[in-house]
Formats: structure tokens, sequence, C-alpha cells
């Protein structure tokens, strides 16, 4: 009982210090007369259907500085490619590159987005995926940090559950937004945790500094990798907290989908202690506080007083930070979908714990990642 009380108390340290800093959080401000030039790079594979409506998005922005969209085709198979080049034809801003043309030591969709950054004419450089819903004002906004002295930007971003839905997807909708909600809170304390290629920016002159991809290469879940690789060589990182910058991105409605993009992601969470302690303690902890519970209560039902105070009191934090957090990324904690996220919470991040350690190989959209 001493251990499950002394899991919780830690646990619950770290819901209760991210209430706070969202609590205290205030939206930036934005600086209207920033108009420094702005490159957004995109890695493209098999977008086909994406691709209008991503074109579409980047002409509406309403950014009023210079700007260049570089699309990378990242060996699709699709009309892509096409489409990218009859949009370049028509419309300069729009750049085609392949990934061909990259650094043949750099893997996937790295080596793509490689090719983009080398021939970004700007020094502020931007990203988001071809699937994903972009406000026009999402430049301006991002844009705009890099006027402050930051280096690497961590744009919010929310689960699109519009239209078709599933249980899988509100699911997702709930672990995702509780995901932003902690990194949203984690800047206010100096520690940008965790990043997401579909919305995130940084300067070219960090990642000359940082000397690229090449030292991230072998992991898989890069993105986060990467901002804890450019924060252990300097950089100045910060969640751009202001709601004119939320990004929608893709749903999962198979769980199967779900699970290995879940597992994809955490699958290099082992090597983070090198780069981030910090961010690595709050995943072990959690990790441990989670595979630990079930465990602990089975073995304490006589004290079943406690147990119900411990699950009471860890709902109703995490609740609440839900809650609070979910009026900057405008929605709503959905009663139904929390209770879903509930129940199935634990046995998804112990699933997904233990298979990172066995699943070393993943299919993306038709490629084999290792």
């Amino acid at each position: 009982m001493i251990i499950l009380i002394l899991l919780f108390s830690i646990y619950s340290f770290f819901i209760l210090s991210f209430l706070y800093a969202t609590i205290r959080l205030k939206s930036h401000k934005i600086d209207s007369s920033y108009n420094n030039g702005i490159s957004i790079i995109i890695a493209i594979r098999n977008g086909e259907l994406s691709l209008p409506n991503l074109i579409n998005f980047f002409k509406n922005q309403d950014y009023k500085g210079p700007m260049e969209f570089l699309l990378i085709d990242d060996e699709s198979n699709d009309r892509t490619s096409k489409i990218i080049l009859n949009t370049s034809l028509a419309d300069n801003r729009f750049k085609y590159y392949s990934s061909t043309e990259g650094n043949k030591l750099l893997n996937y969709k790295k080596k793509a987005l490689d090719v983009g950054i080398q021939n970004a004419s700007f020094n502020n450089l931007l990203f988001t995926d071809v699937d994903c819903l972009i406000p026009s004002t999402w430049v301006s906004t991002m844009s705009n940090y890099f006027s402050s002295g930051y280096d690497y930007l961590v744009g919010p971003s929310i689960v699109n559950n519009k239209n078709k839905v599933n249980n899988i997807s509100r699911f997702q909708r709930i672990d995702f937004l509780l995901l932003m909600v902690i990194c949203r809170a984690s800047a206010y304390f100096g520690h940008t945790l965790a990043s997401s290629g579909q919305n995130q920016g940084f300067t070219k002159e960090l990642y000359i500094k940082v000397g690229g991809f090449i030292k991230v290469n072998s992991f898989i879940g890069d993105d986060t990798v990467f901002l804890q690789h450019c924060t252990q060589m300097g950089a100045k990182s910060n969640f751009v907290n202001s709601t004119l910058a939320i990004i929608c991105s893709r749903k999962e409605l198979k769980i199967t989908n779900f699970i290995l993009q879940r597992i994809r992601w955490v699958s290099d969470a082992n090597k983070l202690w090198k780069l981030n302690p910090i961010f690595f303690s709050i995943l072990f902890l959690t990790f441990i506080f989670y595979i630990s519970f079930p465990i602990l209560i089975i073995y304490n039902l006589e004290n079943y007083l406690i147990i119900i105070s411990i699950l009471f009191i860890k709902i109703l934090n995490e609740y609440c930070l839900l809650h609070v957090g979910a009026k900057f990324f405008l929605t709503k904690t959905n009663i139904y979908e929390f209770i879903l996220w509930q129940i199935f919470h634990i046995p998804y991040i112990i699933l997904v714990g233990v298979m990172s350690y066995f699943i070393r190989y993943f299919s993306w959209k038709g490629r084999r990642l290792n």
C-alpha cells in the first residue's frame, strides 16, 4: 500500500503541476508588423487526395511577408508529383522537389525534409503534414514567435473529430488532447517536452548548427527526439501559445493503425534519458505507475476505501487538467469520451509501452520503417 501511495503521489504531483501551469498561462499577443520571409516545408507520400486542400490552405494564408512552399514528393506512387509540379508552374511560391535528391545517409521522411531545408530561401522554417486542416492565421502566428528570439517552435494541434467518428477516434481525441495540454503546460516551466511534425518550426541556422537529422536518423519517433537533441545543443524552444495556430490532424478509425501509431511514437522513449532526463523520468514514472496500479490494487483489496479514494482523486485530477486545458484548444471535454478514455487508458498504456520493446518494424503508407 505504501508503494501505491508513493507512486500515486508522484503522478499527482506531475498532473497538478501541469494544471497549475495551464491556469497560469496567457495567450501570446501577435505582433502584426513582423514580416520576415518564411519557408513552409512538407514531405508528401501518396498525398493526391489531400494535396488540393493543402494547397488551398496555403494560398489562403494571411501572412503579409514573403512565403515559399516547398513540397517534396517522398517517392509517391500516385499522382502526388504531378499535382505538385502543376501547382508550381501556376504559382511560383510553390516549389517542387523529390526526396531522391536528398542525403543518402538519411532515412525516409528525414531525407525528404532535408531536401526542403537545404533548398529553403529563408532562415525561418515551418512544417506540417499533407492531411492536416490549417487555419489562414497559421503562418502569421507561428512566424511571430521567431521574432521573439525562439529558434524551435512547437505548435498546437488537435485531432479532427468531425464527420465520421467511432470509439477509436473518440479515445484518440482525448488522449492526444491530454498530450497537447501537457506539452503546452511544460513550456511554462521552461522545458518544452514534446513536438509533432504536423505543427512545428525551427530555423535553418539551428538545423545546420546541430548537424541536421544525422544524429537522430536511427530514431523512428523523430520529432520529439529532434526537439530534445536541439534543446541539448542550446536551442531556445517554446510552445506557440495562440489559438490562431491550432491545426487539426487526421484521426485514426482502425484500432490497429492507432495502436501501431502510438507504438511508433514511443519506440525510442528508452533512448530519451540521454537527451532529456526530465522528460524521460516523467514517461518512465508514469509507465511504472500505470503498470503497477492494477497489480497493487489486487494485492491491497482489504484497503478498498483507500483504493477508491486514490481512483477518485486520479480521475478528478485528470478531468480538471483536461477540462481547463481544452478551453485553449477551443474544444470541450466530452464526458462520454472521458469515461471511455478512463476505462481503457491503463491497459492501453501498458500495451503500447510493452509492445514498443518488441515491435521494431512498422508500415507507413506502404513503406517499411525500422
